[in-house]
């Protein structure tokens, strides 16, 4: 009889473990992320398993987010907290630490992605960003490692529903491929695919559809160019012919405004995070509007 015994005690030790896992009010595992990108992405692969917030908004720096009383409650109740990492969410070690949640499943999305360096003087040295450029994500490429990296996080906590899991990520990935085959025919129709940037936000998206960045108006996150770079920036603009200047709805445009009206080029507003810019909502939706609105301003 004791045989029994000891296999009811196991089952029920594996179950409780899977519960534990799971709102008792929802049915689902509270997943919390730093950025929208990473909301949509668990969002994409848990659906109604989850129940899934982003601490930043679309609107938000990454780079300089001040954390909220709310944001520590947020992860005590989480079951799996996901970040970029890569020194982009400088802030997300403290507050894990602050959360005091032992139970708590954490991702580094980065993990397992080479890091582009940034060029020139970007950067490359600040003490945020030492170990490369964090935004890995704008490549889909990279992004579908980064899905894989949850679903393996999801199943682990709710083994229950790995079936789902893993038919939503299937489905994600292949319109990842679908996305990244439109988005290059787009693009090779473009004689010219050369711009500056607002800030090193775009490396990756570069590197993949054949873009060519020539320069940033902001070197180090949380700090204003110099007159210096301004003035050496505006002279190659000129001197090469650049047409367009990527800015971006989270900083500040008027260094963008001053420098188009110095040069003749023009300002597409674009958007590395979702849900910034109108039509935007979703990483897919984001990607297709960037490329479409770069190809436009890039268009003879």
């Amino acid at each position: 009889m004791a045989k029994p015994l000891i296999y009811t005690l196991i089952i029920g030790f594996l179950l409780t473990s899977v519960i534990s896992h799971v709102d008792a009010k929802t049915n689902t595992t509270i997943v919390v992320t730093t950025l929208t990108v990473l909301k949509d992405y668990v969002k994409q692969i848990g659906r109604e398993h989850v129940t899934v917030t982003s601490l930043i908004s679309g609107l938000e720096n990454g780079h300089s987010y001040a954390l909220k009383p709310s944001d520590v409650l947020a992860i005590r109740q989480a079951h799996m907290f996901v970040t970029i990492g890569a020194g982009l969410e400088v802030w997300a070690n403290q507050l894990v630490k602050s959360a005091q949640n032992n139970s708590l499943e954490v991702v580094v999305s980065s993990k397992g992605i080479s890091l582009l360096r940034n060029t020139g003087t970007m950067h490359t040295h600040h003490k945020r960003h030492a170990l490369g450029n964090p935004h890995i994500w704008l490549d889909p490429e990279n992004a579908k490692s980064i899905v894989r990296q949850i679903t393996t996080r999801l199943i682990k906590l709710d083994h229950s529903n790995k079936r789902d899991y893993l038919a939503n990520q299937a489905e994600y990935l292949r319109t990842l491929d679908t996305l990244q085959t439109d988005i290059k025919r787009r693009v090779k129709k473009l004689s010219d695919r050369r711009f500056v940037s607002h800030h090193p936000a775009w490396p990756y998206f570069a590197r993949r559809f054949g873009f060519k960045i020539v320069g940033n108006i902001i070197e180090q996150p949380g700090t204003e160019p110099s007159a210096k770079h301004l003035s050496t920036l505006t002279q190659h603009i000129k001197k090469e012919g650049i047409k367009v200047i990527v800015s971006e709805p989270q900083l500040n445009q008027k260094i963008p405004r001053i420098l188009a009206q110095e040069t003749g080029a023009r300002i597409v507003t674009l958007t590395a995070t979702p849900g910034a810019l109108p039509g935007t909502n979703t990483y897919t939706s984001m990607l297709q509007f960037n490329v479409l609105k770069l190809a436009e301003v890039l268009t003879p």
